[in-house]
């Protein structure tokens, strides 16, 4: 009697440790450290930029939040009113008036664009965040920003370079991870399941420490005299170090104290999410990533990645828009201060995008919505070498077109390598040895928006 026994025949040796490793640390976790036996070796570097990222999956309607129209028209200028914010010229959204107080502390740039007809959920993501017109298929697998980061610039050994808190995006989710840098230089990521209200628990084994060591001593015991066999594949060759990272990560009371939010006083927390009348009112979601993402920061972690909300609002705009700006008015201005005043804000990147605008056009009947719009948008952009007080190009009257200083998104890209300290230019090898470059196009610096 067969029972199981042919299907196991076909399991190589690689993938046979690979499971052994995949039953210790979980698959994400081994994925995050394989091959690092190809990594760079780690060097010292002067006052390192870190970078967060807060992605608004779905496209957030620039013309109802940092780029509006009042005078457009009844079918485009929608139902929320203008403000003036502490810029002049620059208005915003009536329910951000927290950040309308802050705008001399970030740029809003609003002449950069993916130009794709139509919408498109899966491609943009990828062109937004790797700067180049990457691909589900058929285009070479450019690596995310932190995950280049990883590469050259790697952070502190108990710490992730590249984190990232839940999905990387709504539509796409974390396949966008993985890149032709290998998987050593993939994000860290957190169950975001694990982080709702108790966050420690993302770091803790689902097994007592003393049996998970047991653990990995038995599998390498078991497995040593195939790795002697297999000593010149460096993937093997090294997987001891890489269960030993993933171990040290598990541990590392860094890290865990960082995702720890126990340690904030109630009142900060508050300050992120509103209050008990603003949760109460206004769903806060994933709205404790802003602290963490802080926290994190602060721990020494170079580069923090999270999606904030779903901005795809098909139909009752303005419903959904009542909901999601005020809290990502709370928290983005709770992050900005905080970063601000423990003076992490100079050498920290803020970002906050999503992957397209909204349609201008939205009409009048009760329940209309922005559809997908791919000619204008907005990037909240501070810190790090952005400019104080800045906004960057312009649209027509109706918000539907690029008038002034229009960039691509490789330009974008290429202004984040520059301030991070990485020339865009720079040459790498993909996993097949193919040299290619970290921006592949000869894209210009957006300079306007930078000091």
């Amino acid at each position: 009697m067969k029972i199981g026994c042919d299907s196991f025949r076909q399991v190589n040796r690689r993938d046979f440790l690979r499971i052994g490793g995949a039953t210790l640390c979980g698959v994400n976790l081994l994925d995050f450290v394989a091959s690092q036996a190809r990594s760079s070796p780690r060097v010292a570097r002067p006052t390192p930029k870190q970078m967060i990222c807060v992605w608004m999956a779905g496209g957030p309607p620039h013309t109802d939040m940092f780029d509006m129209k009042p005078d457009s028209g009844a079918d485009y200028r929608g139902e929320f009113r203008p403000i003036r914010s502490n810029l002049p010229g620059l208005d915003v959204c009536e329910l951000m008036p927290r950040l309308a107080q802050q705008a001399n502390k970030y740029t809003i740039i609003r002449s950069v664009t993916t130009m794709n007809r139509p919408g498109d959920h899966s491609r943009a993501p990828m062109y937004w965040l790797t700067g180049n017109p990457r691909l589900p298929s058929g285009t070479p697998q450019y690596p995310m920003y932190g995950s280049v980061v990883s590469r050259l610039q790697p952070g502190p050994d108990d710490l992730p370079t590249f984190t990232v808190l839940g999905k990387i995006d709504h539509h796409i989710g974390n396949t966008i991870a993985p890149s032709f840098l290998g998987p050593a230089y993939n994000p860290f990521i957190f169950d975001p399941l694990a982080a709702r209200d108790d966050v420690s628990r993302m770091l803790t084994p689902q097994i007592e420490l003393p049996t998970f060591q047991r653990d990995a001593d038995l599998l390498r015991a078991v497995d040593n005299r195939l790795r002697q066999q297999d000593a010149l594949d460096p993937v093997i060759a090294g997987l001891d170090r890489n269960q030993q990272t993933a171990f040290d990560l598990l541990r590392s009371p860094k890290l865990r104290e960082a995702l720890d939010l126990s340690k904030e006083p109630r009142h900060v927390i508050d300050r992120y999410t509103g209050g008990e009348m603003l949760r109460t009112r206004y769903p806060s979601g994933n709205v404790r990533h802003f602290l963490m993402a802080r926290r994190l920061i602060e721990a020494g972690v170079p580069n923090v990645h999270f999606s904030f909300g779903y901005w795809d609002w098909h139909g009752e705009n303005f419903v959904a828009g009542r909901q999601q700006i005020p809290m990502f008015d709370v928290a983005m201005s709770a992050l900005l201060d905080d970063l601000e005043q423990r003076g992490l804000l100079e050498n920290t990147i803020v970002l906050a995008l999503g992957e397209m605008g909204r349609t201008p056009r939205c009409g009048t009947a009760a329940g209309a919505g922005r559809d997908h719009w791919d000619y204008a948008q907005f990037v909240l952009a501070a810190g790090g070498g952005f400019r104080k007080g800045c906004v960057v190009g312009a649209t027509d009257r109706k918000g539907e077109h690029v008038t002034d200083n229009f960039y691509k998104v490789e330009s974008f890209g290429a202004t984040l390598y520059h301030l991070l300290g990485i020339d865009p230019h720079t040459v790498v090898n993909m996993l097949n040895n193919r040299p290619i470059r970290l921006i592949n196009e000869d894209a210009p610096i957006i300079r306007e928006a930078i000091v």
